[in-house]
């Protein structure tokens, strides 16, 4: 904390400070001041986090000088020497927290420095709960109808971080925002900057701290969240001097927020290099739309993003300035590797994943309605019907995507059922059972029941009879 130290005599200044800097070594900076003229000039320009405030001194006694400044609510403990409770009844009045009489004992510094500690400790979760509640309206006012609202708390200077993420799609995504945002209060409250973390209504998470948190601080951030997650995620950095002008740069990073494809995928990048690397946003942009169409199996889109990228001019040469960004990114959303030495290439590898990953979705469709359907007479040719393809397309690429035959799985899914029903207590003959999981053949599954599990099913109704 800065601390003001105001008495015209130096050695109660000096024992204060002793006094403070035994109890809290190394914590604060202290301001020594002789008068209250030099006091009150002082207040008008800075804000202490507290004054230790003599009554009397020259030019301009504590008591005026404190009656001039109180409405900044700045915490102020009264000094004197004498026990004058009239000026001390009139201290209070002004807002003083404390009344000490001189020399003050290191109990009573202790006791009045924790009640500082305490009022900084409400105060700050008090601002800090107006902050965020002010930041989210501000963005949401932006963002829905392009208002900008002037902050009473949000206040300048910024600095911002705008993250997108890119995640593997079959890991949780749970606890990516606490995680993130843990480490980025860390980070402010390390300069003592309030701050706030929210996401957007496109998706991106944005960090806003208002002051100007160094560069070299913030470029850790997006590697240490890859290190404890399985997320990579890109952090767009800025600072801005205005409520209006981080705003518009908000706006224009998201317009940007692509090229991340093909540079710096997962590290920070500040505003002047974003700024550098707009020359591959022709080509960022349509790979966007590619990744797009390929997560939705969109193939009339995709199509036609392949054929403008074939017809893109200077694409080899925006293609030849790429990171491996490109070639992570394919293989973090797809599990694929794609070649990135040609537009040609980069185009045959794109085609070839849409084609495995169609396959990859007839699978889940598979698997998907035998797992609602088990009980019903089905077959491959039940399902190779509702796909419109051939059993025999169906059966081999059923195997070379699972590793097990579709007949193995749906009988896997069968004997699961049945176990359950048995274990629930819901049916009571092995023809019952049978019947609920698909059978007609108490024979057969009563066969296919001793190869899954190594006993009948007569026998393992037995087991779990209740007593």
């Amino acid at each position: 904390m800065n601390i003001i130290l105001a008495d015209d005599e130096r050695l109660p200044r000096l024992g204060l400070k002793s006094m403070i800097e035994e109890l809290f070594p190394n914590q604060h900076t202290f301001i020594e001041i002789t008068n209250g003229e030099e006091l009150l000039s002082y207040v008008q320009q800075q804000t202490p986090d507290v004054i230790f405030l003599d009554i009397h001194m020259p030019k301009l006694s504590g008591l005026e000088a404190f009656s001039q400044f109180y409405q900044k609510n700045i915490p102020v403990v009264m000094l004197t020497g004498y026990a004058e409770f009239s000026y001390a009844k009139e201290a209070l009045k002004y807002g003083a927290i404390d009344y000490l009489l001189k020399p003050a004992g290191l109990e009573e510094i202790k006791r009045v420095m924790m009640q500082i500690y305490q009022l900084k400790k409400d105060a700050h979760a008090v601002y800090q709960k107006n902050y965020e509640l002010e930041y989210k309206k501000i963005l949401n006012l932006f963002f829905s109808i392009h208002f900008i609202q002037q902050p009473k708390f949000v206040k300048p200077p910024y600095t911002a971080m705008l993250f997108y993420f890119d995640h593997d799609p079959n890991s949780s995504k749970k606890n990516y925002f606490d995680l993130l945002s843990t480490s980025l209060e860390k980070l402010s409250d390390a300069y003592s900057f309030p701050c706030s973390c929210s996401f957007l209504p496109s998706g991106e998470l944005l960090f806003l701290s208002s002051g100007k948190i160094p560069l070299t601080s913030l470029n850790h951030i997006p590697e240490d969240f890859r290190n404890s997650s399985s997320c990579l995620a890109t952090g767009f950095s800025c600072y801005a001097d205005s409520i209006e002008e981080l705003l518009n740069t908000i706006t224009y990073i998201q317009k940007m927020e692509s090229i991340r494809l093909c540079t710096h995928l997962g590290k920070c990048i500040f505003l002047t290099e974003l700024k550098q690397q707009e020359f591959f946003l022709p080509l960022s942009s349509l790979i966007d739309k590619a990744i797009f169409s390929l997560q939705l199996n969109d193939t009339m889109h995709l199509q036609k993003t392949l054929s403008e990228i074939q017809n893109l001019k200077e694409g080899e040469f925006l293609l030849s300035k790429c990171d491996t960004s490109l070639s992570i990114i394919f293989h973090r959303l797809f599990h694929h590797h794609v070649s990135i030495h040609s537009i040609l290439q980069l185009i045959d590898s794109i085609k070839h994943m849409y084609s495995q990953e169609k396959e990859t979705d007839i699978i889940q469709k598979i698997n998907l309605y035998v797992n609602q359907n088990y009980m019903n007479q089905i077959g491959i040719n039940t399902i190779s019907d509702l796909l419109g393809i051939s059993p025999n397309y169906l059966s081999k690429t059923y195997k070379l995507k699972t590793g097990e035959n579709f007949t193995d799985y749906l009988t896997k899914i069968r004997m699961q059922k049945a176990i359950e029903l048995i274990e629930s207590g819901s049916c009571k003959t092995v023809r019952e059972i049978a019947e609920k999981v698909g059978y007609f053949s108490t024979r057969y599954f009563t066969k296919l029941f001793l190869k899954t599990t190594g006993v009948t099913p007569s026998e393992y109704l037995k087991q779990h009879i209740p007593l």
